[in-house]
């Protein structure tokens, strides 16, 4: 009995082993996912990857998922010439769990330990699940985000264009390119020119009509239209087409607003097209 007891156990270990596949001494990995990809990790330019790190028995955990990009990458980077071997093999779409032992990964980019100050042996026993979203050559992966970046804009205009039609604007809209504007407050004196200093005031809002930011014709914002990045680029292109005193709507898509990371504070969510109220507070001669 006891004999087959331990028969038993054997048995079970054994299938449990077999899960894996032995690389060497320090490494065994098991395919948890298997991809579809065309083209392998060897071959890449550009890597979209998830993974994230533990220890397999006592010592420090960490389980918290990281993301990386990499593009124009070395597979050495990913730790030891066995374990990078390997990993040069995967496809996009394939996910693989490694138990390695720490001294594989130490000082790679897959090392999350060292960033978290956690002190373990060479020998300390670490699970490494990582998973690839993008395997592309350079030229595939422009085509991918350029095809990203349309079908984004494709959404975005959608809802422009729904905003247009529900408010009944589409006959006091001008066009100029992807953004579309009104004058609200018209003036025939002095137009803007390219290298003016200028004082506006601005109201910024979501579509729904939720104001972000805002900034009163009595502390108004002072700029110079030679110079870039003062204010999102679909406020400074309709400005040029403004005069002083005037008060335009912009209806402005993400790529010439907030773009497709969003505002820096997180406040404007990425790809989120918005509204501009913009009034030209003064044209500001300077002093002969």
């Amino acid at each position: 009995m006891r004999f087959l007891g331990f028969f038993i156990l054997i048995l079970l270990s054994t299938c449990i082993s077999s899960e894996y596949t032995r690389l060497s001494e320090r490494i065994s990995k098991k395919l948890l996912l298997f991809g579809e990809g065309n083209k392998s990790v060897g071959e890449a330019s550009y890597l979209d990857i998830n993974f994230s790190t533990e220890t397999v028995s006592k010592g420090e955990d960490l389980k918290e998922n990281s993301h990386l990009l990499l593009s124009d990458f070395d597979v050495s980077m990913f730790g030891s010439p066995t374990l990078s071997s390997d990993i040069s093999k995967l496809v996009a779409g394939d996910s693989v769990e490694y138990i390695v032992t720490y001294s594989a990964i130490k000082n790679s980019i897959l090392d999350q330990f060292i960033n978290e100050e956690v002190v373990l042996t060479d020998t300390q026993k670490v699970s490494l699940n990582i998973g690839f979203n993008l395997v592309m050559s350079k030229e595939e992966y422009m085509a991918f985000r350029e095809k990203e970046v349309r079908t984004g804009l494709a959404l975005e205009m959608e809802l422009i264009e729904d905003y247009i039609l529900s408010e009944g604007l589409s006959r006091r809209l001008t066009r100029k390119g992807d953004l579309f504007y009104m004058k609200t407050l018209e003036n025939t004196s002095e137009k803007v020119l390219s290298s003016d200093d200028l004082a506006i005031s601005y109201t910024c809002s979501f579509i729904n009509g939720h104001v972000f930011n805002k900034v009163s014709e009595e502390e108004p914002l002072y700029l110079n239209l030679s110079s870039s990045d003062q204010v999102i680029k679909g406020i400074e292109s309709i400005l040029k087409e403004m005069n002083e005193g005037e008060a335009c709507r912009i209806i402005v898509p993400s790529y010439l607003g907030f773009g497709a990371n969003g505002s820096s504070d997180g406040t404007v969510p990425p790809h989120t097209p918005i509204l501009a109220d913009v009034k030209v507070v003064e044209i500001i001669k300077s002093q002969p």
